[in-house]
């Protein structure tokens, strides 16, 4: 079964992440105020201010947003490297590489050193022309309750799964890790993303590092991680998130479904409750946030003139998009009739809860607001009814 729903078995369901917020947007629709995010600097991961408009159901999304993956590096001592050492290494192991045709611009990523920017839209200014705004770097200590990996993340059979045996025995020498954070808009499908996933394949490898991804938590070695590489064609947008399930608040003994690690795409996360605890209907959800998480980097496509993306109020989410945020071959939905369905959902921002992802926001997926805001709605019926209308019955 898919690696989102192996985690129903052995996540806690009471984690201890502090919330915050960061911003988030929509799709489809433009706001004349983007507002200017704050640069990335310090060991704490980078957060953008929320273009906040008082209203829960106006989701709007991040301007700039950053993805950081910290290297676990073997025993010993290890130093910061200069952005000049990590380009020589860059064009060493690229430099013939055929299927690299953006080097330049991984060069120019290294080289840049994340700093704040223009507020104005459409002034020429690199708010409104750049996508790649910089990389920082660090190497930082790993393990105990300070480090940058705590040490129950390690130790989880779950979040290492993906380890082999020897790799799983090496993380108690592991004690620092190298901090690989890059700052990027949602444009050119995500190059920004894709050019810190190439250098740290190059990195991890020259180390005989192992990758950690502080969103979703999980660890993994370089053979992994490089087969999960987002695509240019953002065909395996499921690989780079995952599905964790929660207790139903509304009903203790059902589930609800939440994304982890939309903010790489300035995307909020996304959870849907309502469920029973039954495998099949828990695949089908998670198969509908996959679908609806590819919807979202496309529809978050940072406008290039500088403003602010909006979602809009209905958003349609079809088995085509779910197909296709696993073209990789990797899961085929399953339908009980033929894969034609689709259904419009709406999304509106939760409170924040302490198990959220740091310093950014969940939204519910939830009915359209003609039907969502009756008083005679009944949730859990309308979620059964959309995973039928886009799965076919049998669900």
């Amino acid at each position: 079964m898919k690696r989102s729903l192996l985690l129903l078995a052995a996540l806690s369901v009471s984690c201890t992440k502090q919330p915050a917020q960061d911003e988030t947007q929509t799709a489809g629709q433009r706001t004349t105020e983007a507002s200017a995010a704050s640069a990335a600097s310090g060991d704490d991961a980078p957060s953008t201010e929320p273009a906040d408009s008082g209203d829960p159901h106006l989701i709007v999304f991040a301007d700039r947003t950053s993805q950081a993956y910290l290297l676990l590096l073997p025993p010993g001592e290890h130093h910061k490297p200069t952005r000049e050492a990590l380009q020589t290494l860059v064009k060493s192991k690229l430099a013939t590489a055929s299927d690299e045709p953006e080097l330049a611009l991984l060069l120019e990523l290294i080289a840049t050193e994340p700093t704040p920017v223009a507020a104005g839209p459409g002034d020429g200014s690199p708010r409104a022309t750049r996508d790649l705004l910089g990389i920082n770097i660090d190497v930082l200590p790993v393990g105990g309750s300070k480090g940058a990996v705590g040490s129950a993340s390690l130790a989880d059979p779950i979040l290492t799964r993906a380890l082999t045996p020897e790799q799983r025995a090496s993380l108690t020498g592991r004690t620092q890790a190298l901090l690989l954070r890059a700052e990027y808009r949602n444009q050119y499908a995500v190059r920004g993303l894709r050019l810190l996933q190439t250098l740290t394949r190059i990195v991890a490898l020259e180390h005989n590092a192992l990758v950690h991804d502080p969103d979703t938590g999980e660890t993994v070695g370089v053979e992994t991680f490089t087969k999960r590489r987002l695509k240019s064609s953002l065909g395996n947008v499921a690989e780079q998130i995952a599905v964790v399930p929660f207790i139903d608040k509304m009903n203790p003994d059902g589930v609800r479904l939440s994304t982890r690690g939309m903010r790489r795409f300035g995307s909020p996360d996304l959870e849907l409750d309502g469920l029973p605890r039954d495998p099949k209907v828990l695949q089908r959800a998670t198969d509908l946030l996959n679908g609806l998480a590819v919807l979202m980097v496309q529809l978050g496509e940072f406008d290039s003139t500088g403003y602010a993306v909006e979602l809009g109020q209905v958003v349609e989410v079809s088995v085509d998009d779910v197909v296709r945020a696993y073209a990789d071959g990797s899961h085929v939905p399953d339908c009980g009739e033929a894969c034609v369905g689709e259904a419009e959902v709406h999304l509106v921002e939760r409170a924040a809860e302490p198990h959220d992802p740091e310093d950014h926001v969940v939204a519910r997926v939830i009915a359209p607001r003609e039907l969502s805001d009756s008083v005679d709605h009944n949730h859990g019926e309308w979620v059964k009814g959309i995973l039928r209308d886009i799965f076919g019955a049998g669900g």
